[in-house]
């Protein structure tokens, strides 16, 4: 009996040995330095190291029937990152309060049903999928107010592409007051005439949202020597003449790039408004 404790102990210090010269490793890049796991990100990288090279020591939880087999549809359906995934099987979670609402969001026979009448809506090539995972809520809505408030999206923007916008911003469809958020984004383009809004929300579909017109109020309030560099490069040359403290001969012409201003926008703004829970 001490034999076998002995050897025990022997197992069990040549187990820790090869997790401290893996650490030892990561943190300093060599064999049998003695160092310890780093701190901060390299920490952080050390770390999952480990546990990969010593998975037998760190055994996953078992998936349950019904998770695994919803793990299985959503990858069926496209959704290869296992983050995005873990995201949409549990979805159900905090909507799925009721036994209807249980029997859709945890059973992946009803989910395929409600992706497919969804991709009837939306021209074919749309990623559904990733549509839910930023916005499950949207799988509540009937479809009949799919399409209604689709089509009211078209109609408060007719220049933009309301589709691609939906795609990349699902929860412009929860918008109740699409007409105000409309007015806000013309007062944006006055606000700045060399800009194509337009374009800019074809490239950032986040820029519909219920807080728009605070957004744009943020922005207008900005006194001309509050104004970041930034931001100023997109006003016309006699406000920017202004900015740099007195005229120029050869005043510069407004920055037009929709990306850029999207970005820039949107960073300055989210100082004067939170962007959490945007709808």
């Amino acid at each position: 009996m001490i034999r076998s404790m002995e050897e025990d102990a022997n197992d069990e210090g040549r187990t820790v040995g090869s997790l401290d010269g893996a650490a030892d490793d990561d943190a300093d890049g060599k064999t049998g330095v003695g160092v310890g796991v780093g701190v901060g990100a390299a920490g952080g990288h050390n770390f999952e190291t480990l546990v990969k090279r010593n998975a037998w020591l760190f055994p996953q939880p078992e998936m349950d029937d019904e998770t695994e087999a919803l793990d299985r549809f959503w990858l069926s359906k496209g959704v290869t990152e296992e983050h995005q995934r873990k995201a949409l099987v549990h979805m159900g979670t905090g909507l799925a309060n009721g036994v209807a609402e249980r029997e859709l969001y945890r059973a992946p026979e009803a989910l395929g049903h409600a992706l497919e009448r969804l991709e009837r809506v939306f021209p074919p090539g749309t990623d559904v999928a990733r549509m839910l995972w930023r916005c499950p809520e949207v799988i509540q809505l009937p479809l009949s107010q799919v399409a209604l408030r689709l089509i009211a999206l078209k109609r408060a923007f007719p220049r933009v592409n309301a589709e691609r916008v939906v795609e990349g911003n699902p929860r412009a469809l929860l918008i109740d007051d699409l007409a105000r958020v409309a007015e806000a984004l013309d007062e944006l383009q006055r606000e700045f005439p060399a800009v194509d809004m337009n374009r800019v929300v074809d490239f950032e579909p986040h820029i519909i949202q219920t807080q728009l017109p605070s957004r744009v109020r943020a922005i207008r309030a900005l006194k001309p020597g509050d104004r970041s560099a930034s931001l100023r490069a997109f006003y016309p040359s006699s406000d920017a003449a202004d900015n740099r403290g007195g005229g120029s001969s050869n005043p510069t012409e407004p920055m037009k790039n929709p990306q850029l201003f999207a970005k820039v926008f949107l960073l300055t703004t989210d100082s004067c408004y939170p962007s959490h829970g945007n709808i």
